[in-house]
């Protein structure tokens, strides 16, 4: 189960999450002239909801999702919102980080039916998010028997991975993949993105790049998969290979994150014709983030982070951005943010704070854990 991979909500709850394929281009225009016009149908509605999210997942478009979350708020009061429903709810509020509302939506569900599989694993994924690790722990136990074996495996190695038992976890599932037991494809591509992010983070790089690669070659437009990859090849300055990997995509904005790195990779790079075309991205991403300011839409607190610290290099709204980013999502790439924007800021006292924060979870960085002691030895 990769950690921010984006669920679908399928017609059998028995039926794993996965994503849906792409093909509802013709939708987006549907939605959007039904946009604004009240319906209290049920049965409409729900189709409507349904529909907008799978034009939500293709376009990765955050329009989209809050399309989607306008419809569900039409339901009408005296009509029971069915459990599809709210997990598509809840699958659109974590992909907009509101995890609180989120996870009341998942509680409803798991109280009408405490084995549903998707509202564990979403459940599993808020926690790994925002470091409620006894809260994963138990969505994990409870998916024993009710998931495929390699899923579940899968969802208790990624918190084993952010608790001190990383060496553990990788183990556990190289060992898995040995067996020669029978698994979906879906689950042997989450194996592979987990033992990729785990060796990343341990700086087993040969193991790394072995699994990036075999994950790639299964899900090439995986975005959370695009941009773990992406972030290793960076850190070993391989900046060519990010652009083949992202120079493709002509608009920095459809993956503000992406756009963001390809952009540093770009700069990074001696050639004159990747200098031009930075330039233009960079404008063009200034543009998005002046642009949702504006509009007063949410801020994406964390690529606006990275922004101003990779690009702009400005380092005190760097921080400010990562330490609003940190009050809500506490994952690796989270931490290693919010570490490089002090350091370049000279906040040792944030530096400590992460170091203890660190030393208490048993999470393992090296890229961190060097950005740490580097704080602890000034």
């Amino acid at each position: 189960m990769a950690a921010q991979a984006a669920p679908y909500i399928p017609d059998n709850d028995s039926t794993i999450i996965t994503r849906l394929p792409s093909a509802v281009v013709a939708m987006s225009q549907q939605l959007r002239a039904t946009e604004g016009s009240r319906n209290d149908n049920p049965q409409q509605l729900f189709a409507q909801a349904y529909r907008s999210y799978q034009l939500a997942l293709t376009e990765q478009d955050p329009r989209a999702y809050g399309r989607t979350l306008a419809i569900i708020e039409q339901w009408p009061d005296n009509v029971g919102k069915p459990v599809s429903l709210r997990l598509i709810a809840a699958a659109v509020l974590q992909h907009n980080h509101e995890f609180v509302p989120a996870l009341d939506e998942l509680r409803t569900v798991l109280e009408e039916e405490p084995g549903n599989a998707q509202a564990l694993m979403i459940q599993a994924q808020i926690g790994l998010v925002t470091a409620h690790y006894p809260l994963t722990q138990q969505s994990c136990d409870a998916l024993v028997n009710r998931v495929e074996r390699a899923f579940q495996i899968n969802c208790q190695a990624q918190l084993d991975g952010v608790t001190d038992k990383a060496d553990t976890a990788l183990d556990t599932l190289t060992q898995e993949l040995d067996s020669g037991r029978p698994m979906s494809r879906q689950a042997l591509l989450e194996i592979h993105i987990t033992i990729a992010t785990i060796a990343h983070r341990l700086g087993e790089n040969d193991m790394a790049g072995q699994h990036y690669l075999a994950a790639l070659t299964m899900a090439p437009d995986n975005t959370y998969l695009l941009s773990n990859y992406a972030q290793w090849l960076l850190q070993q300055e391989r900046y060519r290979d990010v652009i083949a990997l992202l120079g493709s995509e002509p608009d920095p904005t459809s993956n503000v994150e992406l756009g963001v790195m390809l952009t540093n990779a770009l700069l990074s790079s001696s050639d004159a014709a990747n200098s031009n075309r930075a330039a233009s991205l960079i404008a063009e991403l200034e543009a998005y983030f002046e642009t949702a300011y504006r509009r007063g839409e949410n801020l994406p607190v964390k690529e606006f982070a990275r922004f101003a610290l990779d690009i702009q290099g400005r380092p005190e709204a760097a921080l400010e951005a990562a330490m609003k980013n940190w009050s809500s999502q506490k994952e690796p790439s989270d931490a290693l943010l919010l570490a490089e924007a002090a350091t370049a800021a000279s906040r040792q006292d944030v530096i400590e704070n992460l170091r203890d924060w660190t030393g208490s979870t048993g999470m393992q960085y090296a890229a961190l854990d060097t950005l740490i002691a580097a704080g602890d030895a000034r």
